[in-house]
């Protein structure tokens, strides 16, 4: 029996907004400002790197959970979006 939560754009969209919003709460409760500020962007662009890579461990826990409840079709969408976020890591490190 199929859900209707099972879909591959579902898990697209959420794989895509779920990393995000990890990065967002994460960069709150460390302090960039100064760097910011005074505009080190090279200072700052590993950690972004690390950032987005942090993130992509919240789409590989999403997708196992998504697993164990046999919902495949969001699964692949969950997977399908870490690819941005890869090529965004590996531009940024």
């Amino acid at each position: 029996m199929t859900s209707k939560w099972d879909n591959f754009w579902l898990g697209l969209l959420a794989g895509l907004i779920l990393p995000a919003l990890f990065c967002l709460a994460y960069a709150h409760t460390i302090s960039l400002d100064h760097l910011w500020q005074e505009g080190m962007f090279q200072t700052l662009r590993p950690v972004i790197g690390r950032m987005v890579l942090l993130g992509t461990f919240v789409n590989m826990a999403a997708t196992f959970v998504l697993y164990e409840f046999n919902l495949w079709k969001l699964a692949k969408g969950v997977i399908v979006a870490v690819i941005p976020y890869m090529a965004a890591a590996i531009i940024l490190l």
